[in-house]
Parts: C-alpha cells; sequence; structure tokens
C-alpha cells in the first residue's frame, strides 16, 4: 500500500483492544500511520467509556496512529474525519448511510460503526498523539449481538442482504474484511490529504479549503441542518439532566456541534450525548 497510512501493520488474532494496546507500548506512537488490528478485540471501549462488542470474525477493528501537529482543542474534528471515510467506504456496498455526532456511522436508524480517538502527551513532542480506533461490524446479522444491542446495532451483511436481490453466496464473496480494511485505509490517506489543502480551484476564483470542505460534507452526509436534537451537556462540558432543545445550524471550525435553542441563543456542544428528536 502506498502512502504513510498502514506502511507498518501488528495484526493480532484476539486482543483487549487495539486502542489499549497503542497506550500500552507507547514506543509505537512514534510511527505516523502505523496500524494496529485485531480479529477479535474482547474489551472493545466506546465513548465515554462505553463497551464495544465484538463477536468473533464479525468485525473490522483496528487502530490508526495519526500525528496531526495540532494542538487537543482541534482534534475533534478528526472524529468527523474518520465517519466520513467509513461513510465513502460503506457507500459502495450499502444505501441509506447517515452520520451522527461525534463519530456514530448509521444505516437506516440503527448504528454500524463506532470510532474512538484518543489522544497522548508524549515527552518532547509539542502536539498530541491521535489514536484512532474504528469498529465496523460486517458480517451476519443484529440477531448475533446481545438482547440489549439487538435493536440499535446493524451489519454491513444484514443491510446488503436486506436490501438487494443479492444471493447469501455472492454477498459473502463481496464481503471480505481484508478488502473492506485496505479500502478505509486508502480513503483515511485521501481524505487526511483533502483536508490539509488549500488553494484556488482551476478555471475561477474559488478558493479551496480541506477544512471546510469536510465540514460541509459531514453536514451533508448527517442531513444535520435543521435537525431538532436534544444537548445534554451545555457550553461547559458539564451534565444537564434536563438537556437543551433546538435544531442544529452547523459546526464551529473545530468540528462542535452549533445548535440554536428554543430561545434563539447559539449553543456550541462540545462534549456528551445528543439526542436525535427528528427520527
Amino acid at each position: 500500500m502506498s502512502g504513510e497510512i498502514g506502511n507498518s501493520i501488528i495484526h493480532f488474532s484476539e486482543i483487549d483492544s487495539t486502542n489499549s494496546y497503542l497506550k500500552a507500548n507507547l514506543e509505537l506512537l512514534q510511527k505516523h500511520g502505523l496500524v494496529v488490528r485485531t480479529d477479535m478485540q474482547t474489551s472493545g471501549r466506546g465513548r465515554a467509556s462505553r463497551k464495544f462488542v465484538s463477536l468473533p470474525g464479525k468485525n473490522l477493528t483496528f487502530s490508526v496512529v495519526l500525528h496531526p501537529q495540532k494542538p487537543a482543542s482541534e482534534i475533534q474534528i478528526y472524529s468527523l474525519l474518520a465517519s466520513v471515510v467509513v461513510a465513502r467506504v460503506l457507500e459502495n456496498y450499502v444505501n441509506s448511510i447517515r452520520l451522527k455526532w461525534p463519530n456514530d456511522v448509521i444505516v437506516g436508524q440503527k448504528k454500524i460503526c463506532g470510532i474512538l480517538l484518543e489522544t497522548i502527551s508524549i515527552p518532547d513532542q509539542h502536539f498530541p498523539i491521535l489514536i484512532m480506533g474504528i469498529g465496523l461490524n460486517t458480517k451476519g446479522s443484529y440477531k448475533d449481538y446481545p438482547d440489549e444491542l439487538k435493536k440499535i446495532v446493524t451489519t454491513l451483511e444484514f443491510e446488503m442482504l436486506r436490501n438487494s436481490d443479492t444471493k447469501p453466496d455472492a454477498t459473502a464473496s463481496l464481503l471480505k474484511n481484508e478488502t473492506i480494511f485496505n479500502q478505509l485505509l486508502r480513503e483515511l490517506e485521501s481524505c487526511l490529504e483533502e483536508f490539509t489543502e488549500t488553494g484556488e480551484i482551476t478555471g475561477n476564483k474559488t478558493k479551496f479549503d480541506g477544512r471546510s470542505a469536510l465540514l460541509n460534507e459531514w453536514l451533508d452526509r448527517a442531513r444535520a441542518k435543521g435537525r431538532k436534537v436534544c444537548s445534554l451537556y451545555n457550553t461547559q462540558g458539564q451534565a444537564n439532566s434536563k438537556g437543551t432543545i433546538g435544531t442544529i445550524e452547523g459546526l464551529t471550525s473545530e468540528g462542535y456541534l452549533q445548535i440554536r435553542t428554543e430561545t434563539g441563543d447559539i449553543l456550541t456542544h462540545v462534549s456528551g450525548d445528543i439526542i436525535d428528536l427528528s427520527d
């Protein structure tokens, strides 16, 4: 594979967590683009310390080391970038993909992929190092998952079979974790390059800004503008049990949601859960 992403890959048959492995082996964080992948993750973690359930042979789970050369306050946008990467790849297989802030990928009304970003500060490194963890439900069905997850998760194989005339054997031949893995790494490389691009588009005077293009693509894929939501956190990131209801106006340049509240104020949602009230 050309480029920096995935030039070095550590592959386990089973591990507790790919993110945790990297955090326990800090010397590996020196190499931008290094990937840790596993066939089975026994103690996967999601955002806010939630558990990520992995099933043997039915998930694509890996973590990528990135050196964004940006302060911690500007890392949030990489969560949006990761979800755009996943959506671009999945649209080759299924329709009805939607993104949900900050890092969920939804097919229909069910979650098919989760993303976990973690930053690590290393001595003598001016900027934090980013670990981007991705867990994609590729094979099997939602029926394979624990009862408490059956109503909220789905898999790529189930959605392909449900929304087409493709026979199971044909779907299995298309749905290879190795192929999807390579597609995701190539798309991540491409998206990172796009994100840093600036300049004028040939043939007119329109200036191209990679950051703005990414934010706009995320908003489009999330069908976010005007969507009614409830923010459970306030601008200081402190718990707000009652929640604040409003409609999504857009994103800040750092990738945080901007919500127009029922009183007309603009709330910048920096962390915590967003409840979608539009579905």
